[in-house]
């Protein structure tokens, strides 16, 4: 048999057998939905907002419940507002009341988190994000999965990191659907050195589909994000509610190498995930106003004809109508990789924000077995990873 053909049988044979021995699985283990939502979260009460300098206070849960700001409607779906009712007119130090939940439980690498919901809030002034972050800030990583201000349409992906020369490669911009927007050359920095203010921002990729925020988002139905942190890097998908990929939402093991390329990926290669990243307190806030929303360039880009400044707007209740989340689920996978035995989370220390400016995917192929079984074979061939495994089989 030429040698051509034998090469080619033995590499697929090779393949074959690493994808039948390293095919993920992912199992449930945390369903955060309905009644039993709230009891996955702690509710983070603060008068102030000492993280990014909001407009704000963060109500505790019974509070937040007494002031219907925190409940589960009729239909079974969460939602969490901001005040739309109290009319601040006239008190300088006016802030308005809203929510900020971390979870009690902490998600480890490994894990596979889904969301879905049918609206987010927005508006002139508003900043809602999901994100998670470590136990202590920067040095244990914030990953925001969800994140943007005002009447921006477009969400923001994003990682911020304490460790040195953690970076998204430029060159993955073939390997995802969103654009990188924070470039320098051939990376895109996500190290932040808090002390000197360096790079608060981290390296930001933008959903590039549309309707991934704002009011395009509710009218569509919303959708689904997700996020995948394991040894191959972090993935972050968006889906709009007519292209939720079939096993999402009805499968107990969805399978992400299924879903097509990512919005947005930081390989390993670029930022070691088991190293940058400590155990994550899932995150879910609106703030108002403050150093992402509030700063005036941000802020004029989308509500220069609304308002002079986003303070000017935190005293009119009318301004919050559509500042809530409504939320089908948010729903946690474990493949049973881990960077620690720790399961329950405390308070994160430090200034995490999931910001934009002042903090706070592979593709679905790129995390499959097939794709890491072709890549280790060309390792040990010396043939670049950047030749497909199809492609060399077609040059037999």
């Amino acid at each position: 048999m030429p040698f051509g053909k034998n090469l080619g049988l033995a590499l697929f044979a090779l393949a074959s057998s690493l994808v039948s021995t390293e095919a993920v699985t992912y199992t449930l283990s945390q369903d955060l939905s309905g009644d039993k939502f709230f009891d996955g979260f702690k509710f983070n009460e603060s008068a102030i907002d000492f993280n990014n300098f909001g407009n704000v206070h963060f109500l505790s849960q019974s509070a937040a419940q007494a002031a219907n700001l925190s409940y589960v409607d009729s239909n079974g779906r969460v939602i969490i507002k901001v005040d739309n009712t109290t009319n601040g007119a006239g008190d300088t130090s006016f802030g308005r009341n809203t929510v900020y939940l971390e979870s009690t439980q902490l998600m480890n690498m490994g894990s596979l988190m889904i969301f879905d919901a049918n609206h987010i809030p927005f508006g002139c002034s508003v900043w809602p994000s999901l994100f998670t972050q470590g136990q202590v800030w920067p040095q244990q990583g914030e990953i925001d999965v969800i994140e943007q201000v005002n009447l921006a349409t477009d969400n923001r992906y994003s990682l911020h990191v304490g460790v040195d020369n953690c970076n998204q490669p430029t060159s993955v911009a073939s390997n995802q659907t969103g654009t990188i927007s924070t470039a320098d050359g051939d990376i895109s920095n996500c190290t932040v050195t808090p002390t000197t203010g360096q790079n608060t921002v981290g390296c930001v990729t933008t959903e590039t589909k549309s309707n991934s925020f704002g009011s395009g988002f509710s009218s569509q139905g919303g959708g689904v994000y997700a996020m995948l942190w394991d040894t191959d890097g972090i993935a972050m998908w968006y889906f709009a509610r007519g292209s939720v990929p079939s096993d999402i939402g009805t499968s107990n093991s969805p399978d992400p190498t299924t879903w097509g390329e990512a919005s947005a990926w930081y390989p390993a290669s670029g930022c070691n995930p088991s190293t940058a990243f400590g155990p994550q307190i899932i995150t879910l806030y609106t703030d108002i106003c403050g150093a992402f929303a509030g700063e005036d360039s941000v802020f004029s880009q989308t509500c220069s004809s609304v308002a002079p400044n986003c303070t000017s707007l935190v005293a009119d209740p009318t301004n919050y109508d559509d500042a809530y989340w409504e939320i089908n689920y948010l729903r946690v996978y474990t493949n049973g990789q881990s960077n620690s035995s720790s399961t329950s989370s405390t308070s994160a220390s430090g200034t995490s924000s999931g910001s934009g400016s002042s903090s706070t995917g592979s593709s679905g192929s790129s995390n499959s077995a097939l794709t890491l079984a072709v890549t280790r074979i060309w390792e040990y061939l010396l043939v670049p990873a950047s030749v497909s495994f199809l492609g060399m089989l077609s040059m037999l």
